[in-house]
């Protein structure tokens, strides 16, 4: 069955009176700006923020056309806070990592690792809340494609890297690309994203069948 429930939670409110994603919006520029100061390494930051821009572009010039809700949005912000703090040190060593380090008794730099996990557990609400009102796909397969959306869009961001290390910046490849040294590096970082779609995925029908079952005994 269709889920038209979506459609009417998707956010139709103008931007002008949407107190929360203006306040979100102040509070990731405030953000973005002190992190933009002093980076690790600046073109390496430049390249970085390619994302962001391109992911803000994206989100304000289709505001009027399809608006998420703001619990999406806020999921969006909270996603880019973390990379907008990983371009600033250029996924090296940060605060976060020493903490990593210390859980999982590693040596490597895992701040970058713990981003694509975040990428495919805060991005997979909003991907299935926009497929459930463009496409007309049940429950179970708006979980499926979510998932596997997730896998692709990791997979092709890892291509979008090594094209933007070979053709920008060569002599920064290493840095840009954060591998450390793992051969392994590519395919951990598309299997993390895709766990944390599915945990998402999974505490999302969890919570909808909550709300059902306290709707059917209200």
């Amino acid at each position: 069955m269709k889920e038209t429930e979506d459609k009417r939670e998707n956010n139709n409110m103008p931007f002008t009176r949407n107190r929360h994603l203006q306040i979100m919006i102040v509070i990731y520029v405030g953000i973005w700006i002190w992190m933009a100061v002093s980076p690790y390494n600046r073109f390496d930051w430049v390249l970085e923020n390619l994302l962001i821009w391109a992911a803000l572009i994206g989100l304000v010039s289709t505001y009027k056309l399809f608006s998420f809700t703001n619990l999406s949005y806020a999921y969006f912000g909270l996603f880019l806070v973390l990379h907008t703090v990983g371009a600033h040190y250029s996924y090296n060593e940060n605060v976060v990592d020493v903490w990593l380090k210390f859980i999982f008794h590693s040596e490597r730099n895992n701040y970058d690792r713990l981003v694509h996990f975040s990428f495919g557990l805060l991005l997979a609400y909003p991907i299935r809340e926009a497929l459930s009102v463009w496409t007309q796909l049940g429950r179970r397969w708006l979980y499926v494609i979510t998932c596997v959306i997730v896998l692709a869009m990791g997979a092709f961001y890892e291509l979008i890297e090594m094209w933007v290390a070979l053709l920008v910046a060569p002599e920064i490849g290493t840095l840009f690309l954060g591998a450390q040294g793992d051969p392994w590096d590519t395919h951990h970082d598309m299997e993390v994203a895709l766990y944390g779609a599915v945990i998402a995925i999974g505490m999302t029908a969890v919570w909808r069948k909550l709300k059902e079952v306290g709707k059917d005994k209200s």
